[in-house]
């Protein structure tokens, strides 16, 4: 037997005996697991949120301010710059979101609240002609019949309110744990983003060291594939979301629709939820403005199928469609697989990734079919 077959068998054996032990011990070895991933949350987050800065800030840093002699011969200068403006945009658009959603969520609850009174009153008025007394039932189940009934409920409300008193003291562990973890994500954040190249470097340094030279220069094209298609797809998703967002404030202002402020940044926000976010801001939207007229409740659900299919049809094609290449079957599946390993983080991270795959598995089916000289069999 030669040397290369009697390194293939120990490499086999040594794979058989890890899977053993990892199925005798899987117990013990997802809970560590768990807490290592617990330990490196802020790292991870603290990548992720670095990825997503990084996009207006690579436009900063190499679109405007090397082109600015001056700045260009100061680079760490340039990427401070880039830096402090994408937080700065990145506090003035929450900024804006949020003076923009609250007054109109105050008062859409106060105008809900006032509303409430006249609301019962005509489901009492409809139940009482059905012989069922709405004062009744709630007399009987919320005060009860006699003294002590109503005694019995007050002592369960206040047992109820006790208990969450006592446990709102390990409220502030929590506090601090959260605190704590949101200041080592960003000091993660910041670190990962003035000092990417050098990560990077690092990086290629050890594949190069341990690998061969050819996969590394393989998973170097996979990285940049990833890294662009991302890039592209967050910078894409903002933008559809935000013409989408303009589009309902236009037709609902020529409607003269209520609500049509907080509904338009509600549909906006949502929409950076591929295919079903817009949905769930129709949702919302069509009950908020049911309360007031359910006809122009019925006129928004259907000004909102009308600008999905335009949108869909004409403007997502147009800014998404150059920059991630997927087919619309493949968005969907994307989507479903996504939502239901990781919910709505996992719809955001599946698309980008469906479409790296799917981009390097063409290219392997087209390296094959013309080795194969198959061409003229797909003409």
């Amino acid at each position: 037997m030669d040397k290369s077959k009697r390194i293939d068998i120990i490499v086999i054996g040594v794979l058989l005996i890890v899977t053993y032990i990892i199925l005798q011990h899987f117990g013990a070895i997802w809970k560590f697991f768990l807490l290592l991933l617990g330990i490196l949350t802020p790292f991870l987050w603290g990548s992720a949120l670095a990825f997503i800065l990084n996009v207006p800030m690579r436009f900063f840093e190499n679109k405007v301010f090397k082109k600015i002699k001056k700045l260009n011969r100061f680079p760490t200068l340039c990427r401070i710059l880039a830096l402090l403006i994408t937080l700065a945009l990145v506090v003035l658009v929450v900024y804006i979101v949020v003076s923009l959603l609250v007054p109109q969520i105050s008062a859409t609850l106060e105008s809900i609240i006032l509303g409430l009174p006249k609301a019962v009153e005509r489901l009492n008025a409809f139940l009482t002609e059905k012989g069922f007394d709405l004062g009744d039932y709630l007399q009987t189940n919320l005060l009860g019949n006699s003294p002590e009934q109503l005694r019995t409920r007050i002592e369960q409300v206040l047992d109820v309110a006790l208990k969450g008193v006592i446990y709102s003291t390990g409220v502030l562990g929590s506090v601090y744990s959260g605190l704590l973890q949101f200041c080592f994500t960003l000091m993660f954040t910041f670190y990962i983003l003035f000092s990417k190249e050098r990560l990077g470097k690092q990086f290629i340094k050890v594949g190069y060291a341990y690998l061969p030279e050819k996969k590394v220069d393989r998973y170097r094209k996979v990285a940049n594939l990833t890294q662009h298609t991302f890039s592209s797809f967050i910078s894409g998703q903002c933008l559809e979301a935000l013409i989408l967002g303009v589009l309902f404030f236009i037709a609902m202002s020529i409607f003269k629709m209520p609500y049509v402020l907080l509904i338009s940044v509600f549909i906006s926000v949502t929409a950076l939820i591929p295919v079903v976010g817009a949905w769930l801001g129709c949702f919302v939207g069509v009950l908020l403005i049911l309360m007031v007229n359910p006809m122009q409740a019925l006129g928004f659900g259907i000004m909102f199928i009308v600008i999905q299919q335009l949108e869909g049809n004409l403007i997502y094609p147009h800014v998404m469609g150059n920059a991630i290449g997927l087919p619309s079957i493949w968005v969907l599946l994307a989507v479903v697989l996504g939502d239901g390993l990781l919910g709505v983080l996992g719809m955001l991270l599946f698309i980008p990734l469906t479409s790296v795959v799917y981009k390097l598995f063409r290219e392997k089916v087209n390296t094959r079919i013309n080795e194969r000289g198959l061409e003229s069999k797909l003409q």
